[in-house]
C-alpha cells in the first residue's frame, strides 16, 4: 500500500471518491465529499434514480440536501451513473452506502453488499481503500467483505488495499444539520489505513473523527449506540403496558425520574421503527450464535418492542368500548404513518403494522400524515386534507408525533366526528389538561379517562 501517495491526493484534494448506494445515507454522502472539494462518483442500480439526480431531483426529504445537490451537479464535481466498472477502476477510495436489511425472519440479509464486494474486488487495483458505511455485524468485514475481495481481485489486504468501517450515525431529517456535529467513528484493516481515512473524513467534516483498533469494533460501537436506545426503549414500553394496568401515568413517572442526575430517560410509544433500530439486534444475534452465546436481553427487548403495535390495537378496542362501540366497522383516523417525526419514511414503521392489525380487525381507516397527503400507500390511500380524516371518525390515533399535530384545533374538529370524542395517543404528546372537555382519552402507559 501506498499510504504516503493517498495522504498526498487526500490533502491536495486530488483524490476521487466512488460512493456505491445513493439512497438516504450514500447520497448525502457523496455529496458531502464533492462540497469537500473532491471529484465523486456516484452510483447505483436505479437507473430512474440516476436520470433524476443528473437533473438536480432527489427524493430525499433531508432539510438543505437538494441545495447541495444543485450546486455540485452544477460545479461538476459529482455524476451519477450505475457504471460499476468505471466507477472501481477510476476512483481512490470506494464507499458502500448499500442497504443491508433484516428478513422476515429476523436475520441479516447481506446479498446487496455482497454484490458490491464482488463487483469491488473483480475490478480493484491495488493502492485503494474501502469504505464501509453500511450496517453490519461485528464480524461482516472480516468474515465475509474482505475475503469476497481478496477471493476476487487476488489482492491481499493491507499488502495491496485497505478496507474500513465507518457506519453512518445519521439521524433522518438532520443528516446535513449533524454533519459537522456528530462524531464519526473509523476502524482500519491497519492502524495506518484507519489513520488515513481519519484525515480523510477530517476533510470534509468539522465533527470529531475518532479511531478505533479494527472494522469490527467500528461496527460495535454503531451497534452498540443502537441497540442501547433500543432496550431501554423496551424498559420504558413494558413499564408502560403495566403501569396502564396499575393506573399510574408513565409520562408523570418519566417526569419525576428525570429530577435524578443519573436517570436517561426514554419514551414508550407504539413500537420502534426504521431502518436501524429494529434491526440492528439482529446483527449481534447472530453473531453471537456463532460463538454459542445468547444475548437475553438483546432478544427479549426485541419481543417488547415488536407487541407494542398490539398494544396500541388493545388500546383502541378498549377506548371504543367505553363508549359502548365496536372495532368492527368503526371508522379511526389515524395520524401518521411514517416510523418517527417530521420525516417522510416508513421503514419498518410500527404505525403500518397498527394500521395492518385494524384492518384485519374489519375498521375502516381514514389515514392523515403531511409528507403523504393523496399518497397511495399499500392498500390505502391517505386523505388530502385532515378535515377529510376526521370525517364520521370513532376514534383519532396519534402513531406518529409529528410537529403539525401538537397544535391541531380539536374544538374544531370533534364536531365532525362521531358520537364522544375519542383519543388513542400512542405517542403521549397531549396534555390532558388542554384537551377539550368530555374527551375520552388514553395513551401508552396512560389510563383509560373521560376528562
Amino acid at each position: 500500500m501506498n499510504i504516503e501517495y493517498l495522504e498526498d491526493i487526500i490533502e491536495s484534494k486530488k483524490l476521487t471518491v466512488a460512493v456505491f448506494g445513493l439512497g438516504r445515507i450514500g447520497l448525502p454522502t457523496a455529496l458531502m465529499y464533492a462540497k469537500g472539494g473532491y471529484q465523486v462518483n456516484g452510483i447505483d442500480i436505479n437507473l430512474e434514480l440516476i436520470e433524476d439526480l443528473k437533473l438536480k431531483k432527489t427524493f430525499i426529504d433531508e432539510p438543505g440536501l437538494p441545495e447541495i445537490l444543485n450546486d455540485m451537479v452544477d460545479s461538476k464535481k459529482i455524476t451519477f451513473s450505475d457504471n460499476f466498472e468505471f466507477a472501481i477502476k477510476n476512483s481512490d477510495v470506494i464507499v458502500i452506502c448499500v442497504p443491508t436489511p433484516v428478513s422476515i425472519n429476523k436475520v441479516p440479509n447481506y446479498v446487496a453488499i455482497k454484490d458490491v464486494a464482488q463487483k469491488i474486488g473483480k475490478f480493484l487495483s491495488p493502492n485503494k481503500i474501502i469504505i464501509n458505511e453500511s450496517s453490519v455485524s461485528p464480524t461482516t468485514i472480516e468474515t465475509i467483505i474482505t475475503p469476497i475481495i481478496e477471493h476476487e481481485s487476488h489482492l491481499k489486504v493491507n499488502d495491496d488495499f485497505g478496507i474500513c468501517s465507518c457506519p453512518e450515525r445519521a439521524d433522518p431529517g438532520k443528516i446535513v444539520e449533524n454533519w459537522n456535529k456528530v462524531a464519526r467513528i473509523v476502524g482500519g484493516s491497519s492502524d495506518e489505513i484507519g489513520k488515513t481515512i481519519v484525515k480523510l473524513y477530517q476533510q470534509i467534516s468539522l465533527a470529531q473523527i475518532y479511531q478505533v483498533s479494527t472494522p469490527g469494533t467500528a461496527n460495535a460501537v454503531k451497534l452498540t449506540e443502537n441497540i442501547f436506545r433500543d432496550v431501554n426503549i423496551a424498559l420504558m414500553n413494558e413499564f408502560a403496558v403495566l403501569y396502564e394496568r396499575l393506573g399510574i401515568d408513565v409520562k408523570e413517572v418519566i417526569e419525576g425520574s428525570s429530577t435524578k442526575y443519573n436517570f436517561q430517560p426514554h419514551y414508550p410509544g407504539p413500537g420502534v421503527g426504521g431502518p436501524c433500530l429494529p434491526a440492528n439486534s439482529y446483527y449481534i444475534i447472530q453473531d453471537a450464535e456463532k460463538v454459542d452465546y445468547i444475548p437475553f436481553l438483546i432478544r427479549v427487548s426485541r419481543e417488547i418492542n415488536d407487541r407494542m403495535p398490539q398494544n396500541v390495537l388493545e388500546l383502541i378496542i378498549n377506548a371504543l368500548n367505553y363508549v359502548g362501540k365496536s372495532l368492527k366497522n368503526s371508522t379511526i383516523t389515524v395520524l401518521g404513518v411514517s416510523y418517527k417525526a417530521n420525516v417522510r419514511d416508513i421503514q419498518i414503521s410500527p404505525a403500518m403494522k397498527v394500521i395492518e392489525y385494524l384492518q384485519m380487525k374489519e375498521a375502516r381507516i381514514q389515514v392523515w400524515d403531511p409528507y403523504y397527503k393523496s399518497e397511495k400507500i399499500g392498500n390505502f390511500t391517505v386523505s388530502d386534507n385532515l378535515s377529510d380524516s376526521f370525517e364520521n371518525s370513532d376514534c383519532v390515533v396519534i402513531l406518529t408525533d409529528h410537529k403539525e399535530f401538537f397544535n391541531l384545533n380539536f374544538d374544531s374538529l370533534k364536531n365532525q366526528t362521531n358520537g364522544e370524542f375519542v383519543i388513542v395517543d400512542s405517542r403521549n404528546i397531549y396534555d390532558c389538561n388542554k384537551l377539550p372537555k368530555d374527551t375520552i382519552y388514553c395513551g401508552v402507559g396512560r389510563k383509560l379517562q373521560k376528562l
